[in-house]
């Protein structure tokens, strides 16, 4: 296990660093919180083991945590079909890079509730990727 779930790649005339933008996504899930969590961040604890394939700096190819908030039955934010998939509620995202762990076997990280994971900011990432900057 590498740490990565999804690994993402956007092609276009526009990214002055390569014309191929990659990213590597950690996908996460929490019930223990609820949805549309106040303030400007929430506390997410992930494994120590887990951090350090996130945190590692420098990278060539960039990671970030996506963390979901849902409910606890999955009935109630998931639908699978034969018409659809439909998966409901909110992802949040979060640059780890160079985040140092804090706890014996765990660490709790700062998700901030302004970054929702959506087609804006999944575009906003990749161009900034493409530019040679960060996510």
């Amino acid at each position: 296990d590498r740490g990565v779930d999804w690994i993402l790649t956007h092609g276009s005339s526009t990214h002055t660093v390569d014309s191929e933008a990659t990213l590597k996504v950690a996908l996460k899930s929490t019930y223990q919180l609820a949805p549309n969590p106040p303030g400007q961040d929430f506390s997410f604890r992930l494994e120590n083991e887990h951090l350090r394939k996130l945190s590692q700096s420098p990278v060539t190819v960039p990671r970030i945590l996506v963390v979901m908030i849902v409910p606890r039955s999955m009935d109630d934010w998931i639908y699978a079909g034969a018409d659809r998939l439909s998966v409901s509620h909110c992802s949040y995202w979060v640059n780890l890079e160079g985040v140092q762990e804090t706890g014996t076997n765990t660490t709790t990280v700062r998700v901030p509730t302004g970054n929702v994971f959506d087609h804006v900011a999944l575009c906003g990432i990749m161009a900034r990727i493409g530019s040679g900057g960060r996510p």
